[in-house]
């Protein structure tokens, strides 16, 4: 079978950046001989991962077009197995994917992106959601996974309509500061001796360094190291928490005696209080009753293109 390039468009992406972006990709595909008719735009929440399984095959390659959330879309339609590169052109608000692999850069083109036989394997993080036993959920992430506080904060984030990157995060952060109560919570990472129940205020694990279009939450957390990195924060007060997120800024956070951090291959974290999750951005609203939240990674398990 003849390999395709396909650019999945989310027009939303970055407040509407996205489907700004279409005219300038079509000159590129123009130039490029590609059809035009291989970009394929989102329609609402979920229709990637749809649009992925129709076209997805060893053969391909998909090009997102979007942000953070539109690439988990994306990997959560690509089934295990599957070989196809993934390419990410960023348009979305926070792009934190995008930043780690270099495609923010100053010299990033989009023609040379394209047409890069550059790739490199990438750890996926996988989270299973269960509620009294019974499994709800269970999906991949690429970037970042949050419970509480940090959750909370990307619910707020999608109804703030004006501002993009770090900028947003920190409005966000300070909107859902005063409104936030954390919930008492287990956590367990398998092989370790962590092993604590507490109030938890901060629970942000990363793939990536990076969260919130910037904020070095994980600072060391690399994407093809067999490894996802989590920070945590617990039983800490409104107004410490306040003067210690900045730091976060520079990853300097880490360092603060109320903060702890670890690598991890498995996870499990368990409450029977409400709680906000989410993955790459996308929110999931987990009512009161008996949880549990395994989160573990999936080493090496997906080709990502290269600007090289």
């Amino acid at each position: 079978m003849e390999s395709k390039n396909f650019f999945i468009v989310n027009p939303l992406a970055g407040k509407g950046r996205g489907g700004k972006y279409i005219r300038q990709l079509q000159k590129v595909l123009q130039s490029l001989s590609i059809p035009l008719t291989n970009i394929l735009l989102t329609e609402y929440p979920g229709h990637a991962t749809e649009l992925v399984k129709r076209i997805a095959s060893d053969e391909n390659s998909i090009f997102c077009v979007g942000g953070d959330g539109t690439v988990n879309e994306i990997i959560n339609g690509i089934k295990h197995g599957y070989n196809l590169r993934l390419g990410v052109i960023p348009v979305g608000s926070g792009n934190d994917f995008a930043r780690t692999i270099g495609n923010l850069s100053k010299d990033f083109s989009l023609e040379k992106y394209i047409l890069s036989e550059v790739s490199n394997r990438c750890d996926i993080g996988h989270v299973a959601v269960f509620k009294n036993n019974e499994l709800l959920f269970s999906k991949k992430f690429i970037s970042s996974l949050g419970i509480g506080f940090d959750a909370f904060v990307s619910s707020k984030i999608k109804l703030i309509k004006i501002l993009n990157g770090l900028l947003l995060y920190i409005f966000s952060v300070i909107l859902s500061l005063f409104a936030y109560e954390a919930p008492k919570s287990s956590v367990k990472i398998e092989g370790t001796d962590v092993d604590f129940t507490d109030k938890v205020f901060l629970f942000t694990v990363g793939n990536t360094e990076t969260a919130g279009g910037g904020f070095k939450l994980n600072p060391g957390a690399k994407i093809d190291d067999g490894y996802l990195n989590v920070c945590i924060a617990r039983d800490i007060s409104k107004f410490t928490l306040l003067k210690v997120l900045p730091k976060a800024i520079t990853g300097d956070h880490i360092f603060d005696k109320r903060v702890y951090s670890y690598k991890f291959k498995t996870l499990k974290y368990s409450t029977d209080e409400k709680v906000f999750l989410h993955l790459d951005g996308e929110v999931f609203e987990l009512m009161e009753g008996k949880k549990e939240i395994v989160i573990s990674i999936v080493p090496n398990s997906q080709s990502i293109i290269i600007n090289g």
